[in-house]
């Protein structure tokens, strides 16, 4: 049984250019990644993986290794249902995947311990972070949880919202590649959890605002 932890690294991005490749305080971005995913201690082997061979030296170790995929597989255009598909045809030995997102630098050890763990659960075919949201909600204008005609509602007593974070995301290789196999078109096949995750983990890089204000907690958190 082989249990892979997939750190997907594009070398390119458009809204804040060369992220992967920036100082997060001590370490860069990756780095935390790869680090946070081997202090778990659920998995077999942490990849990384990245169309740009400069992140092959971020290998420290037996556990860690390095996939150099084609450009092709990490520009606007490469979907993630295509991404999977070739980590799965590249590590043919692998029972599972979990997408360890790069960009959400302040998801903890147990963030990841946690989407690794509920995968391994043999009613699980696939798994998504979220954060669950008492919140007011709308998509159109239209609501979704709450009567915009009765009282205005305590958050506590909506019907709460689960919003994917994509901080950590993962498949069984089994029921995935069946699926793809038979036609299958979605990212989600089989039984699906979803994992309850931090605050923090569904802080996601996107822009330089993103990234200093982060740098900034993280130096906070740290220091406590």
């Amino acid at each position: 049984m082989s249990r892979i932890a997939v750190i997907p690294v594009r070398s390119g991005s458009k809204r804040l250019p060369k992220k992967n490749y920036k100082l997060f305080n001590s370490r860069n971005i990756v780095q935390i990644a790869r680090d946070k995913c081997l202090a778990a201690g659920i998995f077999d082997k942490v990849i990384i993986s990245s169309d740009d061979p400069f992140f092959e030296k971020l290998i420290n170790c037996n556990e860690v290794e390095f996939l150099l995929r084609d450009k092709n597989l990490a520009d606007d255009n490469a979907t993630t249902d295509l991404v999977i598909d070739y980590f799965f045809q590249e590590l043919s030995y692998c029972e599972s995947i979990l997408w360890v997102n790069s960009v959400s630098p302040l998801q903890s050890i147990q963030d990841i311990k946690n989407c690794g763990l509920r995968l391994n659960d043999p009613e699980v075919d696939c798994v998504m972070a979220v954060n669950t949201l008492y919140q007011h909600c709308c998509i159109g204008n239209v609501p979704l949880n709450f009567n915009p005609n009765n009282s205005f509602e305590k958050t506590q007593d909506l019907e709460p919202i689960q919003r994917y974070i994509y901080s950590c995301m993962g498949w069984k290789r089994e029921t995935y590649v069946e699926h793809r196999n038979r036609g299958f078109k979605g990212l989600f096949p089989g039984r699906m959890a979803l994992v309850e995750a931090s605050v923090l983990a569904g802080m996601l890089i996107k822009y330089k605002e993103d990234f200093d204000l982060y740098k900034e907690i993280e130096k906070a958190i740290t220091s406590i």
